[in-house]
């Protein structure tokens, strides 16, 4: 990140200095992993461990100050989900897309603004071309009322080839030939830019292409979010991990209406409290490495061990990266450390049912900062890094 870039840590008047990056296996918390880890994965404390508090378990905003639910802004208080306009707020932005204010919206000047997201799948178009198609959309205003929350049609005569995450995540049933033609979608889109509107969203390109809209919508009125909330090595992060370092909390649902809400929290944080700053925030990543494989004696290949014993749960893709070098590595970073505990319980089960156990003792590595435990046919390196 440019060093001379504008950030902002909330608690603090200061803008702060570019943090290096750490090294591999820094960072984490100082809590003793469950049972089982203290068998198969001992957690290391370091003197840094220990001089962190309880609080270090969740993802951190450095300094944070505000109690959950209330972000204080020097125009009064923004509250969390859900309400409307906020308490001290200098003006509630009007309904229906008309110009409005919020709180000094835009660094002071007066501007309405809309966050948007949309929910889409991969489809083969008649032509053959693969695409992604929008199938619900939510748009939310800054008095966090949502002005649109449907279901979009797919495109004619398109197939579908990928909808897992609408399904899953979304919520969303199979048929998506309901709702709302792509165009009724545009026109309100096009009618609040028209207006002068401000568009928030995250990763706001995906869902402005996906509308068909990327080339309408001026730059001067898209507020990206995903560059206004960075982690402390200056990487982008998820919509739900910038929220719940954020307010302290999680969102239950996952659909565009929703998550248009989200967004605009966010957005009301990062223009009022953060003042158009970027948003520093911590995170980690809780890492597992799988490596030195002997199998020469088992009859199993590498590809046999990994899908036998060491794959995560399909339904947890979504918390877990992968990273595969086909001969010796394989590494699980995981988002939140709840799921990598969740994910060594189940390889704890796995390798159990086939009487393998750990060999010794685990033993630190990479200066302390992390544990390897040796299975005989197979390693494993348990550490944390700072994203």
């Amino acid at each position: 990140m440019n060093a001379n870039a504008s950030e902002f840590i909330p608690g603090s008047s200061r803008q702060s200095p570019d943090l290096a990056p750490a090294e591999e296996g820094t960072g984490g918390d100082s809590s003793q992993s469950i049972e089982y880890v203290g068998v198969m994965f001992e957690r290391i404390e370091t003197p840094a461990d220990e001089m962190k508090s309880e609080r270090s378990q969740q993802p951190q905003v450095r300094a944070q100050q505000y109690p959950a639910g209330t972000v204080s802004t020097t125009l009064g208080s923004y509250r969390g989900r859900g309400s409307r306009g906020g308490r001290g707020s200098s003006s509630r932005g009007r309904r229906g897309g008309r110009q409005g204010s919020f709180g000094g919206s835009q660094f002071g000047k007066k501007a309405s603004a809309y966050a948007i997201d949309c929910e889409m799948i991969e489809v083969y178009m008649p032509d053959g071309n693969l695409q992604r198609a929008v199938v619900s959309i939510g748009v939310v205003d800054v008095s966090m009322e949502v002005i649109l929350y449907a279901r979009v049609r797919k495109p004619a005569n398109s197939v579908v080839v990928n909808d897992t995450f609408v399904k899953t995540a979304g919520g969303l049933s199979a048929d998506y030939d309901k709702g709302l033609s792509i165009f009724s979608a545009r026109e309100l889109i096009q009618r609040l830019v028209q207006e002068g509107a401000i568009m928030v969203g995250w990763q706001i390109d995906n869902d402005l292409k996906a509308l068909g809209m990327d080339k309408v919508v001026p730059a001067q009125q898209i507020v990206d979010l995903t560059t206004k909330f960075m982690t402390a090595n200056g990487h982008k992060c998820k919509l739900i991990e910038a929220y719940r370092t954020v307010f302290r909390r999680n969102f239950a649902a996952h659909n565009a209406g929703d998550d248009a809400k989200v967004t605009m929290e966010l957005y009301h944080y990062w223009n009022e409290a953060a003042k158009g700053k970027i948003v520093k925030i911590d995170l980690n990543f809780y890492c597992i490495t799988w490596h030195y494989f002997k199998l020469s004696s088992t009859g199993l290949s590498r590809g046999d061990v990994l899908w036998q014993f060491l794959r995560p749960r399909t339904n947890d893709r979504e918390v877990v990266l992968e990273e595969d070098d086909g001969k010796n590595a394989y590494k699980l970073k995981f988002r939140q450390k709840a799921d990598r505990d969740a994910y060594m319980l189940l390889i704890k089960r796995r390798l159990e049912e086939n009487n393998i156990h750990p060999q010794g003792k685990p033993q630190r590595v990479a200066g302390g900062r992390g544990t390897e435990m040796n299975f005989g046919f197979f390693r494993s390196h348990l550490y944390e890094i700072v994203r």
